[in-house]
């Protein structure tokens, strides 16, 4: 098939199965959980299918002698909570490692049932949507743990082959959805955006956050966080242009964030909102054209293609966040590892403007050991000094 790849988080899993009696890996619909737990599995089980739901919620312990296996691959466990108190008690008699591997497309620490049950007995992952060397098959990247370690931003940064202006313009239309980037037909990709955003409102939102709400008020407040995709959030707006109450506005973010819709980072510096990004950018091109806001699109590119590098590295311990102040610098791109932070500015030319060495150096003069690289879609690379540089995304992704 042309979207199957080999996925970044394979290892991580493989090492989980071997010390875990329960592993499991989330992430959005259509994000290839299904086809990388395959990889692993002895026995198959989806609980999509209605016979399957309906023994594994009324007879849970039969449902998992009957498809004893290991490891077994249950997809979607999150329809059936009733299983996981006899995943508990399953696991407690039986201590092998590698006997089930979980997926699931909503976070399950947002059902209670099912967190109580697995407090403790569960290896968790998430599978992000593929970023730039995924899909090319290449190594994952390792730029931000090197610039983070080293003294200044005088290090090699090589352009990636794979990370052309015109692969750059096509990861921004068709997104990181296995399951969507690889059909051709640009009608038929925005129809199967327009199916998953449906069953995402219609469906999964259920299991999180009951709600009255229409689904044309639905989309439209996710429409609006398209648009404000990488901004932070301006609950009272969102308020007046959707009549959602601010409570019920806090409650849908959240469900959003564990339906793994959106990713909310927080904000240092004077301002102190919370930023909202979308974990894929060709979803939040279908809800929104972005196409007339360039460097929004660089931003939310960066921040799509980067966090693997965090994600799929847990020991670097690599945190993210945006950088803000009322002075009108802005980094909106943050990495911290121990006391080293790195910031990311988008430009939109190669030669950066006032305002972005303005931003760079408040950035650098707020945090004691940081660097910051202004970034852009060309080929130019220029150190202004040790902890401002100039370069291309291609150097980065």
């Amino acid at each position: 098939m042309p979207h199957v790849r080999a996925r970044h988080l394979s290892g991580l899993l493989r090492k989980a199965l071997g010390y875990s009696p329960i592993v499991a890996v989330f992430g959005h619909r259509q994000v290839g959980k299904t086809t990388l737990a395959s990889e692993f599995s002895a026995k198959y089980a989806t609980l999509d299918l209605e016979a399957s739901l309906v023994e594994a919620e009324a007879e849970p312990m039969l449902f998992l002698e009957r498809n004893a296996a290991k490891p077994l691959v249950i997809d979607e466990c999150q329809l059936a909570p009733k299983l996981f108190p006899a995943l508990k008690e399953w696991v407690r008699i039986r201590k092998a490692p590698g006997q089930f591997l979980l997926t699931g497309s909503v976070r399950f620490s947002s059902r209670k049932a099912i967190r109580e049950s697995l407090t403790g007995r569960v290896i968790a992952w998430e599978l992000l949507p593929m970023d730039m060397s995924e899909t090319y098959e290449a190594p994952l990247p390792d730029t931000l743990s090197r610039l983070l370690r080293a003294k200044s931003v005088e290090i090699a940064l090589d352009r990636s082959a794979y990370a052309t202006e015109a692969a750059i313009a096509r990861y921004l239309r068709q997104g990181g959805l296995p399951g969507i980037f690889a059909i051709r037909d640009e009608s038929i990709r925005r129809q199967r955006f327009e199916t998953q955003i449906n069953t995402l409102l219609e469906r999964d939102l259920k299991l999180i956050q009951q709600t009255t709400l229409s689904y044309r008020v639905l989309r439209h407040l996710l429409a609006l966080l398209a648009e404000r995709n990488g901004a932070p959030l301006d609950l009272a707006a969102l308020n007046r242009e959707t009549r959602i109450s601010v409570p019920t506005l806090k409650k849908l973010l959240s469900a959003f964030e564990a339906m793994f819709l959106i990713r909310i980072l927080p904000t240092e510096g004077s301002q102190k909102r919370p930023v909202v990004f979308f974990e894929d950018i060709g979803e939040a091109n279908a809800l929104f054209d972005h196409s007339r806001h360039p460097l929004n699109q660089l931003t939310a590119f960066l921040f799509n293609n980067l966090r693997a590098q965090v994600a799929y590295r847990p020991d670097s311990g690599i945190s993210i966040f945006q950088f803000r102040n009322r002075g009108g610098s802005l980094v909106p791109l943050c990495f911290r590892a121990g006391g080293a932070c790195l910031g990311i500015i988008p430009i939109l030319e190669e030669t950066p403007d006032l305002s972005a060495i303005r931003s760079a150096r408040s950035f650098v003069g707020t945090y004691r050991d940081a660097k910051v690289l202004l970034v852009h879609r060309g080929a130019a690379d220029r150190i202004i000094d040790r902890r401002i540089r100039v370069v291309g995304a291609a150097q980065l992704v």
